[in-house]
């Protein structure tokens, strides 16, 4: 039975299959081969290659190629295996393992990885980087030289053409004034952060304005600020704002915009602000709506100062302006400064008349001016030199037939006071007393004097003035040794001596107690009095004098010392 059946199994084997079955196998054996084979990532394929990553979406690609594609890419003919590959085949991995490029990639990388301070690419850059140092740093420099000179952006061209012609490497971009400008901005947004950060960590500060007027008559108020900076007193510019109105809330208003600039608000003033000076106008000091009044209100502990050379300034004028030759003395000084001033021939004869005396040249100077009392002195020490060779001069413009009538009413009106003995006499006094009186000024505008420094310099300029009030100064005892002539001039009118000292005392005196009331508050303000102790001149101090000065300023300040949390 069992062979009959395996038989029978044999002869259906063999048996010849239908045409419908032929048929079947021929359609399937085609479309076995128009379907291409289905090929996979293999993860074993990432052994020994570091670089080869793999994602579904993009395929197998080269991270090294990838990442360091602006340095390799002049030598990739295929992106395939940075962009990414999906012909999942080993021969495409060799073939990229051989290019170029991903050798390049492979030692760009080995030296940046293992050792990055040693490779000729970072030792390039390094040269690179330090040779456009060095030109940005020239570029900036005379930029800032153009800013601190007030000149025009316009002269950057030629200064940098300057630097190139001294064999100065500057390149021959960032050349034009344009570029300036942008250089201009970015050293002053450094400025303004380091100054931020300055007053940032600073734990008190003091405000100094001034205003004035522009070219356009357009009020502008300069702000500086005041602060200690480990331990040493630092004024820093702030900035210059224009105020919408000329009035105290405007001029306030001003105050804070420049203030945000620095990202400084009000409540860093209430915290920090424990001095404000200004000058003596009522907008800044007025007691019921001034600037200071309202800065005042908002911080109690805040130490209002007038600006202490202004007030010398003002001492001087209510001390002299009681004074008839004082009037006589500027209508001369003045007087002569226009003449040669305004006339370019009247200015070419005085230096002929130089030349015939044998003298060093100089033009009469103007009375007045930003130095204030050093003006005055510098005019009057300009009038003693110059004094031969103008009276030879107007002599000259009077007696000439063709000259101006109103040149020679002029020259015969300044001839008059030139050789008026007491207005000769006057201007003599006049130096000697303001000599001290300018050494005060100029030490008060230093930048490096304190309010503590001011105690010790107005009591010397005092004690000089007072000693006046008594004798002679050096210029006018001279001078009156022979008051009838000077320096070969004769000189009219009867100088009486005793009548002109009593002028004298008259004037010395209104000075010294136009000082003590202007300056009043050194002595009488217990806060303001107690900054001698920051002069060590002025030690050893007594026990109870110094526990006095220290409860007198806490008390004072204790708004601001409790603002800040500082205990002594």
């Amino acid at each position: 039975m069992e062979k009959f059946l395996i038989n029978l199994k044999t002869k259906e084997s063999n048996k010849r299959p239908s045409d419908e079955e032929l048929q079947l196998g021929v359609e399937l054996e085609k479309r076995q081969k128009n379907t291409p084979a289905i090929r996979k990532f293999l993860q074993k394929w990432k052994v020994g290659r570091s670089w080869l990553l793999y994602e579904d979406t993009r395929g197998m690609w080269c991270f090294l190629c990838n990442d360091n594609y602006q340095k390799v890419k002049h030598l990739v003919s295929n992106r395939s295996m940075i962009s990414g590959c999906k012909s999942f085949k080993v021969e495409s991995l060799k073939y990229h393992e051989e290019s170029r490029a991903h050798q390049l990639a492979v030692e760009i990388h080995k030296n940046t990885i293992e050792q990055p301070m040693q490779s000729p690419a970072h030792h390039a850059l390094c040269k690179l980087d330090q040779e456009t140092q060095n030109k940005m740093a020239i570029l900036f420099r005379n930029t800032h030289a153009l800013a601190q000179n007030n000149k025009s952006f316009k002269d950057y061209t030629w200064l940098c053409e300057l630097d190139e012609a001294k064999g100065l490497t500057i390149g021959k971009t960032y050349r034009n004034p344009k570029a300036a400008k942008t250089f201009c901005t970015t050293i002053a947004e450094s400025e303004r952060r380091s100054l931020f950060s300055d007053i940032d960590t600073a734990s008190f500060l003091a405000l100094t304005m001034d205003g004035s007027t522009d070219a356009g008559v357009i009020e502008q108020e300069t702000i500086f600020a005041r602060y200690s900076k480990n331990g040493k007193v630092t004024t820093k510019f702030i900035g210059i704002s224009s105020p919408p109105k000329p009035d105290a809330d405007g001029i306030l208003a001003a105050l804070f915009e420049s203030l945000a600039r620095l990202n400084l608000d009000e409540n860093t003033l209430k915290q920090k602000l424990v001095g404000f000076g200004c000058d003596g106008a009522a907008v800044m000091l007025g007691r019921k709506s001034g600037v200071a009044t309202k800065l005042q209100e908002m911080q109690p502990s805040l130490l209002i100062t007038h600006c202490l050379v202004h007030r010398l300034e003002l001492a001087y004028k209510d001390a002299v302006k009681a004074i008839p030759l004082y009037d006589s003395a500027m209508v001369l000084l003045m007087g002569l400064y226009y003449f040669y001033k305004n006339s370019p021939k009247q200015r070419s004869n005085l230096c002929l008349s130089f030349d015939a005396l044998a003298q060093k040249k100089v033009v009469p100077t103007r009375v007045g001016g930003t130095r204030w009392v050093g003006h005055v002195v510098l005019a009057i020490e300009t009038f003693f030199k110059a004094y031969q060779a103008i009276v030879s001069h107007l002599g000259d413009v009077v007696q000439q037939m063709n000259s101006p009538k109103e040149a020679q009413n002029k020259a015969r009106g300044y001839l008059r006071l030139l050789k008026r003995a007491d207005v000769i006499a006057f201007i003599h006094l006049l130096l000697d007393v303001l000599r001290p009186v300018r050494n005060l000024s100029l030490t008060l505008q230093n930048r490096k004097t304190t309010l503590a420094d001011v105690h010790n310099k107005a009591d010397v300029a005092t004690a000089v003035l007072q000693q006046y009030q008594t004798s002679d100064g050096p210029l006018l005892s001279k001078f009156l040794e022979d008051k009838s002539c000077y320096k070969g001039e004769s000189l009219t009118g009867n100088l009486n001596v005793e009548s002109f000292r009593k002028t004298r005392t008259s004037l010395v005196s209104s000075l010294v107690e136009a000082i003590a009331k202007r300056y009043g508050d050194l002595k009488n303000n217990k806060t303001v009095a107690s900054t001698h102790i920051a002069n060590l001149e002025n030690w050893p101090l007594y026990p109870d004098q110094q526990d006095d000065i220290e409860g007198n300023c806490c008390m004072f300040f204790k708004y601001s010392l409790n603002s800040s949390a500082t205990c002594f």
